[in-house]
């Protein structure tokens, strides 16, 4: 049995986290040149930021839900970069 929640994040709910994220300033901007440079973003003020953004337009997702949310963004911002 699998007890962590798996969330399948829709299309809409992708793109308001982005926009979400868009709002703080500089924040976009910099998680793409971590993209379009090394792609490693653990330890990044970054990804911290991100995560607070998420998880304040999420109060009541769990971490690996946010985690698959931070997961549809990227795959989207690599897209858009194109780096997929």
């Amino acid at each position: 049995m699998n007890d962590i929640n798996e969330r399948n994040w829709t299309k809409i709910e992708v793109q308001e986290a982005i926009d979400a994220i868009k709002k703080e300033p500089g924040l976009w901007q910099e998680l793409e040149q971590i993209e379009r440079t090394t792609g490693e973003f653990r330890n990044t003020e970054a990804s911290t930021n991100q995560r607070r953004v998420l998880a304040r337009l999420h109060p009541d997702c769990t971490l690996h839900e946010i985690t698959q949310l931070k997961l549809a963004i990227r795959i989207r911002r690599r897209a858009q970069l194109g780096l997929e």
